[in-house]
């Protein structure tokens, strides 16, 4: 905990320089607005396509379904896959700023709120995120992570016509080296050696369908193990 304080106190010192003409928004009323906002969503399952794309390896486009359910409760079903990364992909975002956690007000541009959000608990998930909510519709447009242990994650969110505020396209992009693709999963596909041994960016692309939403799902579809 100490180790979380010194790091926070740090950080504000930092950005009390780096942004002094920044107009003082209320970081805490935004993430208000966005949490109440996703509470309407009480649970969800949808198709999605699923694209991962590395710089040594390319593997086929997977189809599959996703569920959740509040607050916590999320699961892909998907034949054959193995989710790249994981840390990234099983991130719950709302869950993460459900937790206790310092928001602070850090710029803006045209369209979005840009806010840091520091955990205050050593247990976190996450050691630092930049968050950029929609001003006008209190939802997360884009998101940086700098995870711990597991690199640094951009998330990107497109929305369409839907009632509630669920992105119907998520694209997250890291850095190989935070990766573990199994052998199992590549199998005899096409491998760039070279390419697999240096440092090099990667992504996966969710394509969202077929929504069902604040419908009742059972907790055992959570509990049911799967063998990829």
């Amino acid at each position: 905990m100490i180790r979380k304080l010194v790091f926070l106190l740090t950080f504000l010192l930092l950005l009390s320089t780096s942004f002094p003409l920044v107009a003082q928004e209320n970081a805490d009323e935004i993430l208000a607005a966005v949490l109440e906002r996703s509470a309407e969503v009480k649970s969800f399952e949808a198709d999605v396509s699923i694209d991962v794309d590395v710089d040594f390896i390319r593997i086929p486009v997977k189809k599959g379904r996703v569920f959740y359910k509040a607050p916590e409760k999320f699961r892909f079903r998907a034949t054959g896959f193995v989710l790249v990364p994981k840390k990234g992909l099983n991130f719950s975002v709302m869950d993460m700023l459900n937790k206790q956690n310092t928001a602070i007000y850090a710029g803006s541009d045209e369209v979005n709120h840009m806010l840091k959000i520091v955990p205050m608990t050593d247990e976190s998930d996450f050691v630092i995120a930049t968050v950029w909510v929609d001003k006008t519709k209190s939802r997360i447009n884009k998101m940086n992570v700098t995870t711990n242990g597991q690199g640094n994650y951009l998330m990107e969110f497109t929305y369409g016509a839907l009632q509630y505020d669920l992105p119907e396209t998520t694209k997250v992009t890291f850095d190989i080296q935070q990766v573990d693709i199994p052998l199992k999963f590549i199998g005899n596909l096409k491998v760039d050696q070279k390419k697999a041994g240096e440092r090099a960016q990667g992504s996966v692309s969710l394509v969202y369908s077929n929504f069902k939403i604040n419908g009742a799902i059972p907790d055992s579809v959570f509990e049911e193990i799967i063998e990829n």
